[in-house]
């Protein structure tokens, strides 16, 4: 059994033992659930904005040697695969994570574009189909991820006449564990599924310290197992295949936490936007 987590970021504020041994232990979980009682393959898919460099840290703690002072790591040992955006984490020289380079982009619509498997170099701030386009002639995997209020008003009809116009299965939706359980089951969800274009859930942590418990909690699974040294081809291999079936795990967000992570976003956002103007104040 393949576990994969397809929205994952890994920011300044975590802790990377913590970070890792909570996905693990969420994996271990999920697949207890499932009915799992023997080895299974886990995948991180990093989902990183353009200031977010949370891959880069850990390879280059590859690279490093593993003695990087701003990362120490205890429990955990990386090696390198034969991809330039794969790495395999090993706990105790035992089970496994996979982690997977990938980008997040904004485009000029203001919507969110996951680019699983690609390696930096993507720009932001180009129309939501030409930024689609460019994912897949990077040879990554294009996923349109669920967002509280992103899907609404005209942004959701241009993502909704996307959908209308595409029956491309190199296309995703992808829903996520920050979603509240009050939340109606989004309609785009719905035409998505009649249009032949699937699902990737994955956690989403937020920048705050206590959302390095979340990878892994949300997530999907597939049958299989993956090679070693390719083990992004082989999931792109398996995801576009629209044969192969994805059933997704995890719990929604309670609505408490829902709204209280509202609320600090919106005051993260707003003392980030204060520093940047302080900063063009000095210029």
């Amino acid at each position: 059994m393949i576990l994969v987590d397809a929205h994952v970021h890994f920011y300044d504020c975590f802790d990377l033992t913590v970070f890792l041994d909570s996905a693990l232990s969420n994996f271990q979980t999920a697949a207890e659930k499932l009915g799992c009682h023997s080895k299974f393959m886990a995948v991180l898919f990093f989902t990183e904005g353009k200031r977010e460099n949370g891959f880069q840290r850990i390879a280059r703690l590859v690279e490093g040697g593993q003695r990087q002072k701003r990362d120490p790591v205890r429990s955990w040992t990386f090696h390198r695969t034969k991809e330039n955006i794969s790495i395999l984490g090993r706990h105790n020289g035992k089970q496994g994570i996979f982690l997977i380079a990938g980008r997040q982009i904004v485009t000029a619509e203001n919507l969110e574009v996951l680019a699983l498997g690609a390696e930096d170099g993507l720009k932001s701030g180009e129309p939501l189909a030409e930024t689609l386009q460019t994912v897949k002639e990077a040879g990554a995997i294009p996923v349109i991820p669920w967002g509280a209020g992103k899907w609404l008003g005209r942004r959701g009809r241009i993502l909704r006449k996307i959908l209308e116009e595409n029956g491309d299965p190199c296309l995703f939706l992808g829903d996520n564990g920050g979603r509240p359980r009050f939340w109606r089951h989004p309609s785009h969800f719905i035409l998505a599924e009649k249009k032949g274009i699937r699902v990737l859930p994955g956690s989403d942590p937020l920048p705050f310290e206590t959302e390095c418990l979340r990878p892994g909690s949300f997530g999907f699974s597939m049958q299989g197992s993956l090679d070693l040294q390719h083990p992004a081809k082989e999931l792109k291999h398996l995801l576009l295949n629209p044969a192969t079936p994805i059933h997704s795990y995890g719990e929604f967000e309670r609505p408490f936490r829902f709204f209280q992570n509202q609320l600090s976003m919106q005051i993260l956002k707003r003392k980030s936007q204060n520093k940047l103007q302080a900063t063009e104040n000095l210029r």
